[in-house]
Parts: C-alpha cells; structure tokens; sequence
C-alpha cells in the first residue's frame, strides 16, 4: 500500500472517529438533560390540618405552589407562576353547595390574617407527580358527607402522591394529629392571597368537570 493511500486511510478513519464521539457525546448530553427534565421540581404540594373548635370541628385540605416557569394545570385551576392554590371539600360552611372548592382557604386565611393557625407537612413534586394528583383530584368523586369529608378527600390526594398512608377519621382532632405524627409543622406556610375572582367551586368530575365562580355569599362567609 503506498504512503498516500495510507494517509488518505488515516484521514477518513480519523474521521469516522470523531463523529462517533460527537454522536455518542450529544446522546449522551440529550440523555442527561432527559433525565433532568424528569427529575426538576415543578410544584410543592402540602396537607394542611386546623382545629376551630376542639376536638369536633375542623378543616384539612391541600395547597399546590407552582415553583416552575409556567402555567400548571391543578385539578381544574390553570395555576400561575409564582402562585399557589388551597383546594378542599366543604359542606355547611359554604354557600354555594357542598363539594371541592378552590382558594377558599387561601383566601379567607389572607382576609382574616390567620396564616399561622394550622399544620402542615410539604413535599416536592416532579413534572409527573403533579400530573397526577391533578388528575386525581379532576376525577374525585364531587360528594361530600360525614365521612367522605374534607379529611378524606385531602388524605387521599396527598396519600396519592406522598408515599404517606393518613387515615380519614370523622373527628377533626384526629386528622390533625395524624399531619403532626407524619412531620408536620406549625405556621411555617403562609399561602398566595386569591384575588375574588379566582375562588371556584367544582361541579361534576371527569372528562364533565368544570370551575364556576363562587357568589358573593360564599366569598363573604
């Protein structure tokens, strides 16, 4: 073989070795930022527990803070950035019918200045996580009694996505000695102050669902 085919040999095998390296370095690279994608953290979510009057009435729900760089969808709520969202299930202390409210506890703990009344344990939430509990609580039965209540309507989207196993008991007490056992802790969340017009309440469940806004009864109750 003479001299300048050798060199021309060396030159294209040369080649061929610095585009597979590129190839396997940009897979590699694609890879990397896939698995990233996977594992960023877009959203917290957190149960809350307080007790009103004690051991008998109470209220325990969920509150969503959107941590990423765009709109994510909560249930049915598009959630801006940079906000949160509280989400429960409420019976005779609503105007508008029992069932899934959103901001409602997000709104009248801003109103009254009552941010430090309650427990909470927070856990943060990958792209597919959020995903899910969103699509839990769009598909949760929208019924409301003394046992299908507002506790086991918060433990059972937290349980969803948590890994916890919080049990729904009637007594309110109860539920908020099970968020303190699990972790939780007082006055550390201070949630997003809800404008009027973004407290809903939810009407059917599914691919049927939807929001509608709450009356004037219901805001100012």
């Amino acid at each position: 073989m003479n001299t300048n085919l050798k060199k021309l040999l060396s030159l294209v095998l040369a080649a061929v070795m610095l585009f597979s390296a590129a190839c396997v370095t940009a897979y590699a690279d694609g890879s990397l930022t896939e698995q990233e994608d996977e594992n960023e953290i877009v959203a917290t979510v957190s149960i809350c527990s307080c007790i009103y009057f004690f051991p008998i009435s109470g209220h325990t729900w969920i509150y969503v803070e959107n941590l990423s760089d765009r709109v994510q969808r909560v249930g049915l709520y598009d959630l801006p950035v940079g906000q949160g969202v509280s989400i429960g299930s409420f019976s005779f202390s609503v105007a508008d019918g029992w069932g899934v409210y959103y901001n409602i506890e997000a709104f009248r703990e801003n109103r009254d200045n009552n941010s430090s009344n309650h427990w909470t344990k927070t856990k943060e939430l990958t792209q597919s996580e959020l995903d899910s509990l969103s699509n839990n609580i769009a598909n949760y039965v929208n019924y409301w009694d003394f046992y299908f209540n507002c506790a086991f309507f918060a433990f059972s989207i937290w349980n969803s996505v948590s890994g916890d196993f919080l049990i729904p008991l009637v007594i309110p007490a109860i539920s908020q000695l099970e968020v303190i056992l699990a972790g939780g802790k007082k006055g550390v969340l201070e949630m997003y102050e809800p404008t009027e017009d973004q407290v809903f309440r939810q009407r059917g469940s599914g691919g049927s669902a939807y929001l509608e806004p709450v009356s004037v009864r219901t805001i100012n109750s």
